[in-house]
């Protein structure tokens, strides 16, 4: 993916999402208007929406016109739960941080990649480089792996087909059989898996029994020693538990504490 401007090679995805987006400012349009408002031809238009309906985006309205679909609202809905998350999430990243001295992460998935949302850095001279919006694959960190592990099998396998470079058979079937180890533990430990030298453990955030992100603390393993990983694993895992809890009955002033 381009770093920044235009991605290359998508010209028609980019064309279906601007018919979507068309739908912001007008409750109602006809494939003359869509159109006319991007420039592109009648019979286009129509194989666009078709897309759109296939999807459950858009619907039919009558006498030509199109709609947006209540799934628009299942999209608003996942929105608003991240936002939630995220807010939620701010106090107990930093009572993360403070408990253990290292960065405390939250990590959601997006498709094929786990995204670092929120972040609470360490106030050590050394500490790790990651920012809000930085993405990595779901079989690479602890963090990431926690969301993974959950997909299942079946999705899993066909994940690690678009994994490239692709991997070897033997080691598809180690990560698969590890990853479903993981799920038993209490939480997940990496070392050098994204960056050398940077060790992080991580635990899932789970609402209405589904792992919606996880919580992570990395930093130097120089610091995060053998003996500190136990400690770090219960901080984590109470600090996922705890975040969970408020999501699923938020409380009014309670206090998420993970030390």
């Amino acid at each position: 993916m381009a770093a920044s401007g235009k991605t290359p090679g998508v010209d028609s995805a980019r064309r279906v999402l601007k018919v979507l987006l068309l739908f912001e400012d007008r409750p109602s349009l006809t494939a003359e208007e869509i159109a006319s408002m991007i420039g592109i031809s009648i019979p286009s238009a129509y194989r666009y929406v078709s897309l759109l309906r296939e999807m459950a985006l858009v619907e039919e309205a009558g006498g030509g016109r199109y709609v947006l679909t209540t799934r628009i609202l299942t999209l608003a809905e996942s929105v608003d739960t991240s936002t939630h998350l995220r807010l939620a999430a701010a106090g107990v990243l930093e009572e993360l941080r403070q408990a253990t001295g290292e960065t405390a992460l939250l990590i959601e998935q997006s498709g094929d990649y786990a995204t670092c949302t929120a972040i609470c850095e360490s106030d050590m001279a050394i500490r790790i480089s990651y920012a809000p919006g930085a993405i990595q694959p779901l079989h690479r960190g602890a963090g990431a792996k926690v969301l993974l592990a959950t997909q299942g099998e079946q999705w899993i396998r066909r994940y690690l087909d678009r994994v490239e470079p692709s991997m070897p058979a033997k080691d598809r079937d180690r990560l698969i059989r590890a990853l479903q180890e993981q799920l038993k533990a209490p939480y997940a430990v990496s070392r050098s898996e994204l960056d050398d030298g940077v060790c992080a453990v991580a635990a899932p955030v789970t609402l209405g029994g589904r792992v919606i992100a996880s919580l992570s603390v990395a930093g130097p393993e120089y610091r995060i020693t053998p003996a500190m990983l136990e400690k770090f694993g219960h901080l984590v895992r109470r600090a996922a538990d705890g975040l969970a809890t408020r999501l699923n009955s938020p409380p009014s002033g309670e206090q998420v504490r993970v030390s």
